[in-house]
């Protein structure tokens, strides 16, 4: 997927992303689908449910972010 425009502005925006931080790591956020799951222990259950990364983009003039989750994770 190329760069999209802005939508609010029409400028470039670039490609980055999101970390998600626990415990010490950072990976990269995903998009999962259904209603959110208390898990057993900690943090949302998501075992058996459809999951993306997040791919991040930034307008370069305004700071406008628009956000995709596309293919696998």
């Amino acid at each position: 997927m190329p760069p999209p425009k802005c939508a609010k502005c029409g400028a470039d925006m670039e490609e980055g992303f999101i970390p998600d931080e626990a415990y010490g790591q950072r990976q990269i956020a995903i998009w999962v689908a259904g209603e959110p799951e208390q898990g057993f222990f900690f943090g949302a259950k998501i075992e058996g449910k459809r999951a993306h990364a997040i791919r991040a983009f930034r307008c370069t003039k305004c700071g406008y972010l628009e956000h995709y989750a596309l293919g696998s994770p």
